[in-house]
């Protein structure tokens, strides 16, 4: 089993995730007014307040190979 530093990892995939968590938003919430980075922000903030500084990853989702 791998460990991973879970805010870290999102963060680094800032740029993968934010355009299908805004989208997401904005399906639902189609009124919405939001700021992506700010929404991000935040998600980034509550993960932090559930999660310890490392999350398990089990060995089947990681490819180390390259």
């Amino acid at each position: 089993m791998a460990r991973i530093k879970l805010e870290e990892t999102l963060e680094y995939l800032w740029e993968d995730i934010q355009p299908s968590l805004e989208k997401a938003v904005r399906e639902v919430l189609p009124e919405a007014d939001f700021e992506s980075r700010a929404l991000f922000r935040a998600f980034l903030k509550e993960i932090g307040k559930r999660r310890h500084d490392f999350a398990n990853i089990p060995d089947n989702l990681i490819d180390s190979s390259w």
